[in-house]
């Protein structure tokens, strides 16, 4: 696999990173051995994954570069948060837990 100009330092930075999502820093590391060659078998034992999710994410990065390692929307209904709730379950716990 051929990485894109510039994507190598890019899946580099994101697989050290600590503020990326795992999912991503895995898919950018299952690309980055790819691109030195790296078998599909041996990046899924390497990463432990299987191995259709391994040429997935080759195939994804392929089609649309770092973009396709983004996750698809998911069916369904979005999620909804009720801020107003959750700050007050917050606020609960911890005026249990000091008093």
């Amino acid at each position: 696999m051929v990485l894109r100009e510039g994507d190598r330092e890019v899946l580099s930075r994101l697989v050290r990173s600590s503020s990326a999502r795992a999912g991503l820093a895995q898919r950018a590391r299952i690309v980055l051995l790819a691109a030195d060659g790296q078998s599909s078998v041996s990046i899924a034992q390497r990463v432990e994954v299987s191995r259709p999710t391994a040429i997935e994410w080759r195939n994804r990065y392929g089609a649309k570069g770092i973009d396709g390692l983004a996750d698809d929307p998911r069916s369904g209904r979005p999620r909804e948060v009720d801020y107003a709730r959750s700050s007050r379950r917050r606020w609960l716990r911890r005026r249990r837990s000091t008093g």
